[in-house]
């Protein structure tokens, strides 16, 4: 049974929609496109997709990543041919390639996600003084965070999942670009990293402030970090 790898993107109106909306709406669009999607078996047959990691409602995804199961063969650019254009507003197949059936889940896989977070520029801030809250950031042992799981609250270190955290200003545009853990190990959030810049840091803003786009997702590889497509 063929399996494929789609990379696309979920932006503008369609950050709105939630994951479980998303698996809807691939379920829906590859009817409409005819495309012979294999089912599982049982009481209840789903269609055999599996995802990266689901975005939080509001934050785009400009390089996501969907494996799915098809009954037969198919060239993978007539899949995006027929599929993109049944998609909602706001998603886009950017490529499309065949992968083992027995490759490992993308889940599985994941290591870091990068982000990019916009928000305008606070009259008389300046990249010096956001430059200075990232550095001072990053020099930190520890992050502290509350989360909350099944009504506990506990305390996460998020310092050892921040790999990487810059800033700038272009224009009117103030910009902060991160690298984080994710996956099965853990996760770090980018509105937490926001939101510590906001508050000890200094930086003007309130994590709400921001527009977060999520831009890439990786793998870990011997030599390091490898895009998720490349693996």
């Amino acid at each position: 049974m063929p399996r494929y790898r789609l990379k696309f993107s979920k932006d503008g109106p369609a950050r709105y929609s939630s994951h479980l909306d998303m698996v809807r709406f691939f379920d829906r669009s590859t009817r409409r496109a005819g495309l012979p999607v294999a089912f599982s078996e049982g009481f209840n047959p789903h269609p055999k997709f599996s995802f990266a990691a689901p975005l939080p409602v509001g934050v785009g995804g400009l390089e996501e990543y969907m494996d799915m199961d098809l009954k037969e063969y198919m060239e993978p650019a007539e899949i995006a041919h027929r599929l993109d254009p049944n998609l909602p507003e706001g998603y886009k197949i950017l490529s499309v390639k065949q992968v083992p059936d027995h490759a490992p889940a993308l889940m599985a896989q994941l290591a870091r996600a990068a982000y990019r977070a916009t928000a305008t520029l606070p009259t008389g801030y300046s990249e010096v003084e956001l430059n200075t809250a990232i550095d001072h950031l990053m020099k930190l042992e520890e992050i502290t965070v509350i989360r909350e799981a099944k009504g506990k609250r506990k305390e996460v270190n998020i310092r050892p999942g921040i790999f990487s955290l810059t800033g700038g200003v272009k224009g009117h545009i103030l910009e902060v670009t991160m690298e984080l853990l994710i996956g099965s190990t853990g996760n770090v959030r980018p509105e937490e990293v926001l939101s510590r810049l906001s508050g000890a840091g200094g930086v003007p803003l309130e994590s709400e402030d921001f527009r977060i786009r999520r831009t890439a997702l990786f793998a870990q590889g011997n030599a390091g970090p490898v895009p998720l497509w490349e693996v």
